[in-house]
């Protein structure tokens, strides 16, 4: 039994959240409940192998095992490419990246813009300031037709070897014999 579970035993007077205790969660964490004990409610959460728990909102975070304080790095551990961020918030998952609002993915492990588009950071389509959002559109539609152009090149040079006529050998002996009758010899296929 791992230490999630152990917790999940010792505090088995379990309660629903709230809305406040939902936004002092982390998008890190794996699990959570939120139990009562002696009157007093505590929420719990797993982030990773670690166990933590937490008053609730305007409280810190703290490890189960040995009560420290948990720091914005653990918070934020698993956030790659987390140093290129603004403006991080570490329980939340947010943050800008060149001026524009960003968010961390837990399920794909980057950055994405609220749009869901992924954040690609230093590479030349993001890491350079375009010098209006017409050049930006403009160098995306060239991408589009440039890849279309790709697509229907190679369609037809596929559709025209599929298209070429075969040696007269080949046709010949692709077309279907015809049914025999008893006793006669099959008919001969005409060249």
């Amino acid at each position: 039994m791992n230490n999630w579970e152990k917790c999940r035993k010792r505090f088995p007077n379990r309660t629903t959240i709230t809305e406040s205790e939902k936004e002092h969660l982390s998008i890190a964490f794996t699990d959570y409940f939120v139990a009562t004990k002696n009157g007093q409610r505590f929420i719990f959460a797993a982030l990773g192998e670690e166990v933590l728990w937490s008053p609730g909102p305007g409280n810190p975070w703290r490890f189960l095992d040995d009560n420290n304080e948990v720091s914005d790095e653990v918070l934020t551990a698993r956030f790659l490419n987390k140093e290129y961020i603004d403006n991080l918030h570490p329980l939340k998952g947010t943050g800008q990246y060149q001026g524009k609002e960003v968010k961390y993915s837990v399920e794909r492990f980057c950055w994405v813009y609220l749009n869901n588009r992924t954040v690609h950071i230093h590479s030349t389509s993001t890491s350079e300031t375009p010098e209006s959002p017409t050049d930006d559109d403009t160098a995306r539609v060239e991408q589009l037709l440039e890849r279309a152009e790709t697509t229907v090149t190679s369609a037809i040079q596929k559709l025209q070897t599929v298209s070429r006529p075969a040696s007269p050998a080949i046709q010949a002996s692709s077309l279907p014999t015809p049914p025999v009758s008893k006793g006669k010899a099959p008919a001969l296929i005409p060249p």
